[in-house]
């Protein structure tokens, strides 16, 4: 979805009010760890996807099942919390950019030789005077 200064500042406030319903009113679903990392928004303000992370990615991905059969529910607190003229439907997806970040850098970790602290030069201190 393309992001304008609109879109991303009615996508903080999606995500603000998500974050506090599922916090204190949804109490179908265990959301455990996870939290929202995203909410894009669509130019026509019809549509959000809403991007959960978390610990264990098997507990995430379960949680976003979850949230996915109470979407309706949960868009209807939506309407209530935040005042656009229309409520956007909102599709929960996992965001695997943590743990695919978390996989690149356990890569690089075993592939890499540890770095040894560099010594500074003496020398290039004493000559600049």
């Amino acid at each position: 979805m393309k992001k304008t200064r609109r879109t991303s500042r009615v996508g903080e406030n999606v995500r603000d009010a998500l974050a506090q319903i599922l916090r204190t009113e949804i109490n179908d679903v265990n959301v455990g760890w996870s939290s929202i990392s995203e909410v894009e928004v669509s130019p026509d303000l019809q549509y959000a996807r809403v991007y959960m992370t978390g610990l264990k990615e098997d507990e995430t991905k379960a949680t976003v099942e979850a949230l996915r059969k109470v979407a309706g529910k949960i868009r209807h607190l939506l309407g209530k919390r935040i005042h656009l003229r229309y409520t956007p439907e909102l599709d929960f997806r996992y965001d695997e950019t943590a743990m695919r970040a978390l996989r690149v850098e356990t890569i690089l970790r075993e592939v890499m030789p540890p770095r040894e602290p560099e010594e500074s030069d003496e020398n290039d201190d004493e000559g600049e005077s």
